[in-house]
């Protein structure tokens, strides 16, 4: 066991090593320019504004549109190409003077490479981005806009109020505001649930299983139906990044840690998930577990707004005609699972340009369109207002049911969410490693697992107490 601890402890070690690196990043440039289109109010802006006007409008003032001829240059970091490229694009067509230089990077990497660049006074992007595993401890670096002060006067009341707690530092300030929605239910296998558990509705589904205990207790009895060989989830680690985001209590109190209190039925319900049968032991983001969105085996995995492209589309190319997918509220309410925010740096050169691009992105009806052309949902409220219509998104794979009014209807209302602490990336790395374990040596109880989490967590956080 301790052997397999190690080994497990070797491999995130390995990468934090190289994560604490001098990062040399290669530029790679993006320069999209879009048809000439624009809104109705850049073009009348454009149509009606003279030279003297023109003149006028080098004060900045944030609260009007950028003429359409506006020029300029927004640098980005970032990992997700198909969103910069989309949304950026969009932004060109009103704008199609502007130029955009992107570096892609890996989110894990995102927060050394800012520290990196505040401490060698290198370059940081205009616009920078924060995953929600490492958010808070982005957030605390003297580097972000508040947004909520003047000239930007964002107010969190623009976007939906569960994600107010992941957009604020420890002084208050608004450093990012959400690209999209992450809201997260659980896809299923119409036809396996069918078969297992007698209906493919899923109202009926959540009825029938309200609670982790009651979702084990059908998943006992599809493994002993199918003798053997279906399962409710393909692994454990499905199970553990849903679970640890199912609650309201954030994972640290100042320097206190209540890990019983916090992770202990988290971890309980994990190693029933393995014992009982009701999880198969695949790994995630593996080969082997891509593949497994092809197999007759497993009838749930966790799904997001994001997943739906990123695991389901991608993964089951024949599932697109066959509509063999639904999706439904988890047992015991949802969970927000993962999400970007972006926000503007204290040394971008262009802050007034940053700030149009910010809210066309994150807070406008033309921005929403663009994203619903991804799957993805605006964490803006007032777009719905202007289109309902931006609520809907249906895939082929999901047959007729519209999975956009689903979420915004049915699993966004039950999302449980927590504030995010400066820790939470380390703790997130260290329950992994325990669940690898778990998955490996099926001897290892809860109380066992729950004990050597203590142990990381001592080695990696020694100020902090066990409350």
């Amino acid at each position: 066991m301790r052997k397999r601890l190690g080994q497990q402890r070797d491999i995130i070690d390995r990468k934090n090593r190289k994560k604490r690196g001098i990062f040399t990043v290669a530029a790679l440039l993006f320069f999209l320019s879009g048809c000439s289109s624009p809104y109705d109010q850049v073009l009348e802006s454009e149509q009606t504004q003279s030279t003297s006007d023109k003149e006028v409008q080098t004060v900045p003032d944030y609260d009007e549109p950028l003429p359409r001829d506006y020029e300029g240059t927004l640098t980005m970091w970032g990992w997700d190409d198909e969103y910069f490229e989309t949304i950026t694009k969009a932004f060109c067509q009103y704008y199609p003077k502007v130029e955009f230089q992107y570096v892609p990077t890996q989110n894990r990497d995102l927060v050394q490479q800012y520290e990196t660049a505040l401490v060698i006074g290198g370059e940081l992007p205009d616009i920078a981005w924060a995953v929600v595993d490492s958010r808070a401890e982005a957030f605390e670096l003297d580097m972000w806009e508040p947004l909520e002060q003047e000239p930007y006067e964002f107010d969190l009341s623009e976007v939906y109020e569960y994600l107010h707690p992941h957009l604020v530092n420890s002084k208050g300030n608004v450093c990012g505001i959400e690209q999209s929605l992450s809201p997260a239910g659980l896809a299923y296998r119409r036809d396996l649930a069918k078969q297992y558990l007698g209906t493919d509705d899923p109202k009926e589904l959540e009825q029938m299983m309200p609670d982790w205990e009651t979702f084990m207790e059908k998943g006992k009895e599809v493994y002993k139906k199918s003798k053997g060989t279906v399962y409710m989830f393909a692994g454990l680690g499905d199970v553990r990044q849903f679970l640890q985001e199912q609650q309201e209590k954030a994972w640290t109190d100042g320097r206190e840690i209540d890990l019983e209190g916090t992770f202990g039925r988290t971890i309980d319900l994990i190693c029933q998930f393995r014992d009982e049968h009701i999880a198969d032991n695949l790994i995630a983001w593996t080969p082997s577990w891509n593949e497994s969105f092809q197999e007759d085996k497993y009838i749930f995995t966790v799904c997001a707004t994001w997943s739906v492209r990123f695991t389901i589309e991608a993964n089951d190319p024949e599932g697109e005609t066959m509509g063999r997918w639904g999706l439904m509220s988890a047992p015991e309410g949802n969970a927000n699972w993962g999400g970007t925010a972006m926000g503007i740096t204290k040394t971008c050169k262009d802050k007034r340009l940053a700030w149009e691009f910010l809210k066309f992105a994150t807070l406008s009806t033309e921005g929403a369109r663009a994203l619903n052309s991804m799957g993805l949902l605006t964490a803006a409220k007032k777009p719905y207002e202007e289109d309902p219509s931006l609520k809907s998104y249906k895939s082929g794979w999901f047959g007729e049911q519209d999975i956009g009014a689903y979420y915004m209807d049915r699993i966004l209302p039950n999302i449980k969410t927590r504030t995010l602490t400066v820790q939470d990336s380390v703790i997130h790395d260290r329950l992994g490693l325990i669940v690898n374990v778990l998955n490996e040596d099926r001897n290892i109880s809860a109380q066992e697992a729950l004990d050597l989490l203590k142990s990381e967590l001592k080695k990696e956080l020694p100020d902090f107490i066990e409350k």
